[in-house]
């Protein structure tokens, strides 16, 4: 490119850098997607839980995990992201309790 083109601002932006920006634009775009949509269940889960099904969850996590037996999930928290999320939160401090007490091996 000429040097009076670009100090003019008559210069053209490269092919590359437009689709690189094109690029860009949609990486971010489906990003933002993934992230409002894990929000927008969590957010659905939470409310529609109960808070004594999230607990009994943890607990058989603890149960399973200070057992050191691998993880059992089952029923509703396949597929509710609160209860699983609650389940695998008990089965790790579980197998930290495990450990810590010997029970387990490291």
């Amino acid at each position: 490119m000429d040097r009076k083109m670009v100090e003019s601002g008559k210069a053209s932006v490269p092919l590359y850098a437009k689709i690189g920006w094109g690029v860009a634009w949609a990486v971010m775009l489906g990003l933002t997607a993934m992230i409002l949509r894990n929000c927008a269940t969590s957010v659905f889960y939470g409310l529609k839980t109960d808070p004594q099904a999230v607990d009994s969850y943890y607990q058989a996590g603890v149960k399973d995990g200070g057992a050191g037996q691998g993880q059992n999930l089952q029923g509703e928290g396949k597929e509710n992201s609160v209860l699983r999320k609650a389940y695998v939160k008990g089965y790790r401090e579980g197998l930290d309790k495990g450990r810590k007490q010997g029970k387990l091996p490291e």
